[in-house]
């Protein structure tokens, strides 16, 4: 049950953080909103890493002394730089919307690369991500009024979907042994080693709103909930009950966002037959992916 809990806290906050993206694009470019909530975080985490880290000082020196594990980190926290870039850029040219359906592509991409990473998926797991993505789209679609609308910034997303699933899937392979708040913090650094020069050669900082506050309001939220603690979450969900919990609770993502935008002003809609359909199926998504992780980890 704490796995589960946990799962539906990172899903929330996960969810969250699309709607915080999109409020924070005028303020600051994809790059420098990324970078910033990455450096910020690891500047947060890292009196706390090496206070529970010193009785075992060697835990990052065996990781820069090992080139394999080097390159592991290295493309582990490339593929969620490479995701963030992504969502920032997509938002500049399509919606919170259209970014939480494509999303919904994630555990199904995530599924595939289980399968090149050498890890069976069984036919009821493949029957439960589509089940998931249709209904998770079905959320969205109906949590609406009008058509969705297809910009450019949905393609940029739909690869940026495919580097999280590399992301979730490499973290389960390479690092699914390490403890929550190491894993993190080598991802945060490695993460950081990846954005700081790209940041300041392209990040436009010249342009970034310093003097706004919601600027801050909105960077400071980034960086300690849907950065630092979704992450922790993260490895404990991983850790925990495998990727392939993770990948199925990612389908509830949208259900919160459809939630937070009704609320805003189309309310009514929540109550809809597509909606409660598409949350159904969602349910029943979640239980066919996750039952064989609930008697291993509960």
């Amino acid at each position: 049950m704490h796995s589960i809990l946990v799962a539906l806290l990172w899903a929330w906050l996960m969810a969250s953080s699309f709607i915080a993206s999109a409020y924070i694009t005028p303020y600051a470019s994809p790059l420098a909103t990324t970078g910033l909530r990455f450096t910020l975080a690891l500047l947060v985490m890292s009196p706390i890493y090496f206070f529970i880290q010193r009785s075992t000082k060697s835990s990052l020196i065996t990781v820069f002394k090992s080139p394999i594990l080097t390159l592991r980190y290295l493309l582990i926290s490339g593929s969620l730089v490479g995701f963030f870039i992504g969502l920032f850029t997509a938002l500049k040219t399509t919606s919170s919307l259209n970014t939480s359906v494509m999303y919904t592509f994630v555990p199904l991409l995530g599924a595939m690369l289980m399968f090149a990473f050498g890890q069976r998926t069984s036919f009821k797991h493949w029957l439960g991500y589509m089940i998931g993505s249709a209904g998770a789209i079905s959320v969205l679609v109906f949590t609406r009024e009008g058509q969705m609308v297809w910009h450019i910034g949905d393609a940029i997303y739909f690869i940026a979907c495919g580097l999280l699933a590399l992301h979730i899937i490499s973290v389960q392979h390479w690092g699914g042994h390490v403890a929550a708040f190491e894993g993190a913090y080598r991802i945060m650094l490695f993460g950081s080693a990846w954005l700081i020069p790209i940041t300041l050669t392209w990040g436009d900082l010249s342009h970034v709103a310093w003097q706004a506050s919601k600027f801050w309001l909105l960077l400071i939220y980034l960086t300690l909930f849907t950065t630092l603690l979704t992450f922790v979450l993260q490895q404990l969900v991983i850790r925990y009950g495998g990727a392939s919990r993770l990948l199925a609770f990612s389908y509830t993502i949208p259900i919160w966002v459809a939630i937070y935008q009704a609320t805003q002003s189309e309310a009514i809609l929540l109550f809809s037959y597509g909606f409660m359909i598409g949350a159904f199926m969602v349910l029943l998504a979640i239980l066919m992916i996750d039952s064989h992780q609930a008697t291993r980890s509960e």
